[in-house]
């Protein structure tokens, strides 16, 4: 639960436009209010997210204004990014919208709302008489690295984190359409200066129709099914890096990818998988670095099948064969 925000409302006037963002306890309003009446912005939508079936994520015309409302329990629905500070409660949202210029040039309007956490009940639990010889020694150090990232973490910038996927090092986005079984890149990294403090570790990973259907592919950091989507692994460059196959499912062509990762201090330590492989997803279980961030964010797909020839239609076999596995897998992940 949520208080009500540390700032309930922010206006930013520039040349064509001016901008009201309204932090509400359940949702996110955003005003575009177009100074110029001749129409020099033909097409305002969320960064990759042009063309985008869901009313709920398209800009609502009214005269010269364009609004967009986002519902922060469905906040995944239109590609908002949720970042949480573990050490101080405060949740902040935020995402891009876009205005195309007629003369095809392009303004990116950066919106965000912070949001403090209700404080928690502290509990008593008894716990029985241990040893007189035990000694609980990891509580020093605990307590130590937390004072430590405490500190650090208020001198540092809020992390910004971008996750994207590639085709042939080229970006996509979801305005573009993805053959199923396409070999692609998925990458999620920090923006350059919180790169120099923190590191990214990636715990889970939802894939899903937007519609109700949602699977876990990434499970306590290891991948559910390698053949759909391979573990994350760490870049020269300090940023996540996994391979997968473009894959959809029957009843929609868009594909949403849900992230949960945690940012800690420096480095985060990799985690084994039953596979034999290492991967940075979630820490080992006596690892007692804090974290200092968990973010949830997202990135959209269209994808559609192709079956115009034996080759085709063996991999989209194959696809589907592995998305009925997976949610077998998920049966007993969620039980």
């Amino acid at each position: 639960m949520y208080t009500h925000p540390c700032a309930d409302k922010f206006i930013r006037l520039v040349n064509n436009y001016s901008t009201q963002i309204n932090c509400k306890k359940d949702y996110i309003k955003v005003d575009l209010n177009l100074n110029d009446s001749t129409n020099s912005y033909p097409d305002i939508y969320l960064e990759n997210l042009k063309d985008y079936p869901v009313k709920d994520c398209q800009a609502i015309k009214e005269g010269n204004q364009r609004s967009f409302r986002f519902n922060l329990k469905e906040f995944h629905q239109c590609g908002l990014t949720k970042s949480k500070n573990l050490l101080t409660g405060l949740t902040t949202y935020y995402h891009r919208i876009v205005l195309n210029h007629l003369n095809n040039t392009q303004e990116f309007v950066h919106f965000n709302c912070t949001y403090k956490s209700l404080p928690k009940k502290h509990h008593i639990i008894k716990r029985d008489l241990l040893p007189e010889d035990f000694v609980e020694d990891e509580l020093v150090h605990f307590k130590t690295d937390f004072e430590l990232t405490d500190t650090l973490v208020q001198q540092a910038p809020e992390p910004e984190v971008l996750m994207q996927v590639k085709q042939n090092n080229e970006i996509v986005t979801g305005n573009l359409t993805i053959v199923s079984g396409t070999p692609l890149l998925m990458e999620i990294k920090l923006n350059e200066e919180s790169a120099k403090i923190y590191g990214l570790k990636a715990n889970f990973l939802e894939v899903g129709n937007t519609l109700e259907l949602n699977e876990t592919i990434l499970f306590n950091g290891c991948t559910v099914d390698p053949y759909l989507f391979d573990n994350f692994n760490l870049t020269e460059n300090e940023y996540l890096l996994a391979k997968f196959r473009a894959f959809k499912f029957p009843d929609s062509s868009y594909v949403q990818f849900r992230a949960n990762v945690q940012i800690c201090l420096n480095k985060c330590q990799p985690t084994q998988c039953s596979n034999g492989q290492t991967a940075y997803g979630r820490r080992r279980r006596r690892e007692l670095r804090p974290q200092a961030y968990e973010i949830s964010l997202n990135t959209l797909l269209q994808v559609k099948d192709q079956t115009d020839n034996d080759d085709n239609k063996a991999i989209h076999e194959e696809l589907q064969k592995h998305l009925k596995d997976l949610r077998v897998k998920n049966l007993f992940l969620k039980h």
